[in-house]
């Protein structure tokens, strides 16, 4: 029941004038292409934090590995949670339930990376999803 409501109160914010937006940015990577996209959901975090570099690697076990550089452009603190989401070569979501949502502070005008190891051998692309657990502005 309690889930029930903060759905359909999620729903209700969502078509009412002037709510503000939650979603966050997502970036795309091919780890057989070496291209990313980067696509902004949120505009504070587009105005709060880029993606200043994406290196793609293989673990010993023959799993891609991506490592994503975040930089902090203001000087607050920022409080995110980030998840990377694995697909494979027919873009379907590889074990969508075993990623959950991880904490990240990333701290004013720095830079942290986040890395992500696939979990099937079939991943041949990954998202990595920024949101944030609190505003900056209290």
């Amino acid at each position: 029941m309690k889930l029930a409501c903060i759905a359909a109160f999620a729903l209700a914010c969502t078509m009412a004038a002037g709510c503000r937006t939650t979603a966050g940015t997502s970036v795309v990577m091919n780890h057989q292409t070496g291209g990313s996209v980067i696509y902004e959901g949120n505009t504070r975090l587009h105005n709060n934090m880029s993606v200043t570099a994406v290196t793609y690697d293989k673990v010993p076990n023959g799993l891609n590995r991506v490592n994503i550089q975040l930089t902090s452009l203001i000087q607050r603190d920022q409080y995110l949670q980030y998840r990377i989401a694995w697909f494979n070569s027919e873009g379907m979501e590889i074990d969508s339930d075993s990623r959950v949502y991880r904490p990240l502070t990333l701290h004013g005008l720095d830079s942290v990376t986040v890395t992500g190891v696939a979990n099937n051998p079939a991943a041949v692309t990954s998202r990595l999803r920024v949101r944030e657990v609190r505003s900056l502005h209290r």
